[in-house]
């Protein structure tokens, strides 16, 4: 009789490591909780899917709404991996409001995956024997066995479809001291303006200073309490200059040149 062990066929792809992809990639604050002006948020997080189609238009919505962005995670894995469990404990770890998550397919991986099974076996025997004297006779049984010991190797075929991951965690502002969300101006308005001044008006946050006075998206600002506008680091570092005062705002908009007594309000603390 011969016995053969054959130890089950498995194939394990390991694309994503045990640790959470969205806490080893990420880079912005540590914890949102220490910014200032930091909302705790009701309830504790929110978290939503987004296409890139439509990331522009989500973004603009949260900034309206006085959202921030604290950080972002961005990495690449398996496209049928889970998000919700890592992204949610990368949310509550940061305390982060609510995160836009992207996941857009990439590519796809195909190869051969080589799978070594054992192919021990074992063989029994048994026989007897006669032994024949004065006394008579007298007969022997026994049995014995052998294994042998290998491995055999399979080419299993694969295939993993792989996608790109985002997410964009943010924190609800509890008070925004001025409203505008500003962004560079891009080489066709500096060309239109002859200068390299001023920031253009992305998104105006609702119920805010700036919203009181009319301040639209496309406005270009230019100069805040007779000082110029430099850039977006400027324009932050003007806010901190002017807080808790209502400077005049020179705007740029469509080409007319439109003056505007501003609050910039205190950040909460």
């Amino acid at each position: 009789m011969r016995v053969c062990a054959v130890a089950p066929l498995a194939v394990l792809f390991l694309l994503v490591g045990c640790s959470n992809p969205y806490s080893q990639f990420y880079k912005g604050a540590p914890d949102a909780k220490l910014i200032r002006n930091y909302e705790t948020p009701q309830p504790a997080y929110q978290v939503y899917s987004t296409n890139q189609a439509n990331y522009q238009r989500d973004v603009d919505n949260l900034l309206r709404k006085g959202y921030q962005m604290c950080g972002e995670s961005s990495f690449q894995g398996n496209s049928n991996q889970s998000t919700d469990g890592p992204v949610k404990s990368q949310a509550q770890k940061l305390g982060a409001s609510l995160v836009l998550v992207t996941a857009d397919f990439s590519h796809t991986v195909s190869g051969m995956a080589p799978v070594v099974t054992p192919t021990t076996s074992t063989t029994f025997s048994s026989g007897s024997a006669t032994a024949f004297g004065p006394g008579g006779t007298a007969t022997a049984f026994g049995t014995g066995q052998s294994t042998t010991f290998g491995t055999e190797t399979t080419m299993v075929p694969y295939t993993i479809s792989r996608s790109d991951f985002h997410a964009f965690f943010w924190y609800k502002a509890k008070r925004s001291r001025l409203g505008i969300a500003p962004i560079p101006l891009d080489d066709s308005t500096r060309q239109r303006l002859g200068s390299n001044a001023g920031i253009i008006v992305r998104t105006v946050v609702e119920e805010t200073t700036a919203y009181a006075a009319d301040i639209l998206p496309g406005d270009i600002v230019t100069s805040i309490g007779g000082d110029t506008v430099y850039s977006v680091e400027a324009f932050y570092k003007l806010l901190d200059k002017y807080e808790d005062q209502e400077p005049i705002f020179v705007i740029d908009r469509s080409g007319n040149k439109i003056q505007k007594n501003i609050k910039i309000l205190a950040l909460a603390k």
